[in-house]
């Protein structure tokens, strides 16, 4: 069962960059894409890897540097127990996972106020991808056994990557689509742009904040916002349309891959488009094409 759990956890992290990204419609913030993308996501090709020049802070910051109220816990650093993960290897320009365990530490303090005392976080290191290159680790937090919260982060840099509360509701309630919040997200935006600015998420002024979509996490209904900052950095926050609880943050580096990767994506679907057109045969008599399918 500790192998399923991780399994599912590692793609939902996997899958991060291109749920993120779908849209107002179809985003659903835990189930990220499915089976249809996994492939493609896992791939680990060697590419370059690229690194933003501005420095990462908190507005909330002692001054130590670390987050205020903060005080170090003793927690315990594993591993994920995954062939994926055990088949990677940091380079000597990496952090040690340990490292990057307490970066994510101190932002779940400062995000949702957790002490990580007795508890565990498994680690697993990612090499760069064409859809995101930056090598990060990446963390499943275990609080009393259970996977509860998660987080990614630069493994050269240390630059939060994501973070994320994974948890379900002992309430029963809907996840449907909310067609009234769908034209009337103002209550959401406001508490966008209020806890964006109170976590630095991108670390400058708000400039604007846009209603994503709507989807669910487990059995509890959420909504996601992107964050646009005067510095031209974008992030993606998540709440739950259940009690309004703030569930993940994608910051800049990895939701601007996203939507880069998305991008490409929508460009390569479109041009296949182009093609299939061009080499299908004259309509049949029900004027319906036959398009051969896509290998």
């Amino acid at each position: 069962m500790k192998a399923n759990g991780s399994a599912r956890k590692s793609v939902k992290r996997t899958m991060l960059a291109g749920a993120l990204v779908i849209g107002a419609s179809t985003l659903v913030f835990q189930g990220f894409i499915q089976a249809a993308t996994a492939t493609e996501l896992h791939k680990t090709s060697s590419v370059p890897t690229h690194y933003a020049t501005q420095a990462v802070g908190s507005s909330h910051a002692a001054p130590n540097g670390l987050p205020a109220g903060y005080q170090p816990a003793n927690y315990t650093v594993g591993d994920i127990d995954l062939e994926y993960y055990q088949n990677q290897t940091p380079t000597s320009a990496d952090m040690a996972k340990e490292e990057a365990a307490e970066i994510g530490a101190q932002a779940l303090w400062a995000v949702f106020g957790l002490n990580l005392e007795g508890q565990v976080i498994e680690m697993g290191y990612q090499p760069a991808t064409e859809n995101l290159p930056r090598s990060n680790w990446y963390a499943d937090v275990l609080i009393d056994g259970k996977r509860s919260y998660s987080f990614s982060v630069d493994s050269v840099t240390g630059e939060l990557f994501t973070i994320g509360h994974d948890r379900a509701l002992e309430t029963e309630v809907s996840v449907a689509f909310d067609p009234a919040l769908d034209q009337n997200p103002q209550e959401y935006v406001d508490l966008a742009r209020e806890l964006a600015e109170k976590y630095n998420v991108v670390h400058s002024a708000v400039t604007s904040v846009e209603y994503n979509g709507q989807g669910y996490s487990n059995n509890d209904p959420t909504i996601s916002l992107d964050i646009k900052g005067e510095n031209g950095e974008i992030a993606l926050m998540s709440f739950s349309r259940f009690d309004k609880a703030l569930l993940g943050i994608s910051y800049n580096a990895e939701y601007k891959a996203a939507l880069e990767a998305s991008e490409r994506f929508h460009n390569q679907v479109q041009e296949k488009a182009k093609e299939l057109a061009k080499s299908a045969p004259p309509a049949g008599e029900n004027g319906a094409f036959l398009l051969k399918v896509m290998e």
